[in-house]
């Protein structure tokens, strides 16, 4: 959707091919030493973070020594820092073998360290366990709440921006989107073939689910992407398998797109733009069976 490209963006990493971002009211320039500035108030953490090899220790300190930090108030800082992540105990661990979710919270601790005004954070949660997810989000809240850092994070779960978040943006192919109230659904998670699908109108529907929070025969609320559905005429030809028929009963031009309702047992909202729409024009009442992508289905709880 393109979050990582805004969040390297937001971090001063990657400068905008167009347009002109702007920092405290003031326009950005992408000069050396006003970059090495910015970058010392904004603090980005990857989805993925690399630590260096040697202690957790010595990778917390390591930006602070960049920066020129005393060593009484480095190691007031790393001492504090792994406080807040509730790692005090592996402060001279070797970060060798250190789980997923460990890892996060050393980036994270070596992030906060810095005392940043603002913390951007790439998918926090993604590739750990429940237990290390609740952990993060303390940790998170209480930067905010407590410590007053702006934090920006990316994440596939409305439910953690609905958790935390003081404000929410969609992103969808790479633009914003006013589609986070719409397509909204509780459907029953069910197991075939080893995957886990959703079951809606009485089809069944891949979805992503990066970390793993689905549990087989449990309910989750889910929102689909009315930008990522396929739609064909009944009367096109063989239809996939996974493909849901059902009938139009709305067309509506919104903002250069047609917004299209098909009642599939349940009302599901499309968009398309009006160059798909014009070169197969659809029609209220006509039948028609709309396909829905894997990566289009967002877990919301």
């Amino acid at each position: 959707a393109g979050k990582t490209t805004l969040l390297n963006q937001l971090a001063f990493l990657d400068q905008p091919s167009s347009g002109q971002l702007q920092f405290k009211s003031s326009a950005v320039v992408y000069d050396h030493s006003s970059l090495t500035r910015l970058r010392r108030q904004v603090v980005l953490v990857d989805q993925s973070p690399i630590l260096f090899s040697g202690s957790v220790w010595r990778n917390i300190e390591f930006g602070l020594k960049v920066r020129k930090i005393p060593k009484k108030e480095r190691t007031r800082r790393i001492v504090k820092a792994l406080e807040r992540v509730t790692m005090a105990d592996f402060a001279h661990r070797d970060v060798y073998g250190l789980s997923g979710g460990e890892v996060k919270r050393v980036a994270l601790a070596r992030a906060l360290a810095l005392e940043p005004e603002v913390l951007l954070c790439d998918e926090p949660t993604a590739n750990v366990d429940r237990e290390h997810q609740e952990i993060i989000l303390k940790i998170l809240s209480h930067a905010n709440s407590v410590r007053h850092t702006t934090i920006i994070f990316s994440t596939h779960y409305l439910s953690q921006s609905r958790q935390l978040a003081h404000h929410t943006m969609l992103l969808q192919n790479g633009r914003l989107s006013k589609n986070l109230e719409e397509n909204i659904f509780q459907l029953r998670v069910v197991r075939r073939s080893e995957e886990l699908k959703c079951r809606f109108a009485d089809h069944l529907i891949s979805f992503s689910d990066p970390d793993g929070m689905a549990r087989e025969n449990g309910l989750v609320r889910v929102h689909i992407n009315p930008e990522q559905i396929h739609l064909r005429a009944l009367d096109e030809g063989e239809i996939p398998e996974a493909w849901i028929a059902g009938t139009i009963v709305s067309l509506a031009k919104e903002n250069g797109k047609i917004r299209i309702v098909v009642d599939i047992g349940q009302k599901l909202q499309l968009l398309m733009s009006e160059k798909q729409f014009f070169n197969r024009p659809y029609q209220v009442l006509q039948g028609v069976a709309v396909g829905i992508e894997a990566q289009g289905v967002m877990l919301l709880s």
